[in-house]
């Protein structure tokens, strides 16, 4: 989007700039609405998580090295031992698109909201030259095999993030497949010094969906629901919720 095109990122009814919303935006709405409406409507948000430095490294170096691959059109050691057919596709705006503050963004004229997400990579499926959303995760598990199996609940949220990069990219026009890859990277548990080395497992987890049509639903949702002058009630297993319920007891008390 062009940088003098104006645009807000907190919601106001009056406002006929577009809203700006994240994946984790539409992600925080999904879990808790108060949460959702303290921080994009009332620009109370949560604190912010420490910085990931090592993970954002490790990103870079997959980045670089799937590059290199992409500019001679050919696959990656990964992708072959993977048995996956599939090359990183190549687009004009691909580095924009993974830019943690730019991001793909497609504006949906409906609510007038922008939605926006930065993405790790793009793979063209070479059968059906569909596109594929690719995501990359660094972790440290005991039992990696156990991780591959993908159906952790928490994992819901890594889900939710590709099947809206698929709506966003899908809306700017690129045929997107239906299955996207999460290219997990595990520190050994085995290694027993560190020796200026840290060595890492490696697996390519697909992640099949029937649908993100339920993304543009969604947005609609959200833009009524932000258009209400109401704080909504607290949501029972929202930790941060309840973190602020004990922490204003404990002052109430104090007082």
């Amino acid at each position: 989007m062009d940088k003098n095109f104006p645009w807000s990122y907190k919601y106001d009814p009056k406002s006929k700039d577009p809203f700006i919303i994240s994946r984790s935006k539409i992600d925080l709405y999904l879990k808790c609405k108060r949460c959702a409406y303290l921080d994009m409507r009332l620009q109370i948000k949560a604190p912010k998580p420490f910085p990931y430095n090592l993970n954002s490294r490790i990103d870079t170096l997959l980045k670089n090295e799937f590059d290199i691959a992409r500019k001679n059109k050919e696959q990656t050691i990964y992708q072959k031992e993977a048995n996956i057919n599939a090359i990183p596709f190549s687009h004009p705006e691909l580095n924009i698109w993974r830019e943690p503050f730019k991001g793909a963004r497609y504006h949906h004229k409906e609510t007038n909201i922008v939605v926006v997400g930065s993405i790790d990579d793009l793979w063209e499926n070479l059968n059906t030259k569909k596109k594929i959303i690719v995501d990359y995760k660094s972790t440290f598990s005991e039992n990696f095999e156990k991780l591959k199996n993908f159906d952790a609940p928490y994992l819901i949220t890594y889900k939710r993030q590709a099947e809206i990069y698929s709506w966003i990219l899908s809306m700017l026009g690129l045929e997107i497949d239906n299955t996207s890859y999460f290219f997990y990277v595990n520190a050994k548990p085995d290694q027993e010094i560190f020796n200026s080395s840290l060595e890492f497992d490696w697996a390519i987890i697909p992640y099949t969906t029937k649908s993100y049509n339920w993304v543009g639903d969604t947005i609609i949702q959200i833009k009524n629901f932000l258009e209400t002058s109401k704080i909504p009630s607290s949501t029972p297993n929202c930790d941060l919720c309840k973190y602020m319920s004990k922490f204003f007891d404990f002052i109430k008390k104090k007082n």
